[in-house]
C-alpha cells in the first residue's frame, strides 16, 4: 500500500475558504476507483505563523494505480488549487510505502 501525501501551506486569510473548497474536491475524488481512502489532516502547532499546514493523504493500492492517479486526479487538483488560490496555497508532495501495519 502507498500513502501519497500532498502537504499544503495555506495563508490564514484564505484558510476557511480553502478548507471548504478542498472538502468538496476530496469528496468527489474519494469516489475514484484509484483511491482506497482519503484523509484531510491539519498540523497542530503551538507556534504562531502566517499560515496553517494541511496534509491531503491518499491510500493507493499499488505503483501502477499511483501513476494513473498522478497523471489524472493529482494534476487536476494541483492546477485547480493554483487557479483558485494562487500563491496563498503552496504545496509539495511525497510518496510513502507502508512496510508493515501493527
Amino acid at each position: 500500500m502507498i500513502v501519497y501525501n500532498l502537504t499544503c501551506n495555506v495563508d490564514l486569510e484564505v484558510e476557511k475558504q480553502w478548507v471548504e473548497w478542498v472538502d468538496l474536491q476530496l469528496g468527489q475524488m474519494s469516489k475514484s476507483d484509484r483511491i482506497n481512502n482519503t484523509y484531510l489532516l491539519k498540523l497542530n502547532s503551538n507556534s504562531p505563523s502566517k499560515g496553517s499546514i494541511y496534509a491531503l493523504q491518499y491510500l493507493i493500492s499499488n505503483q501502477e494505480t499511483l501513476q494513473n492517479f498522478l497523471k489524472n486526479e493529482d494534476q487536476i487538483l494541483k492546477e485547480q488549487i493554483r487557479l483558485a488560490f494562487g500563491e496563498t496555497v503552496l504545496h509539495f508532495s511525497s510518496q510513502l510505502e507502508i512496510i508493515k501495519q501493527y
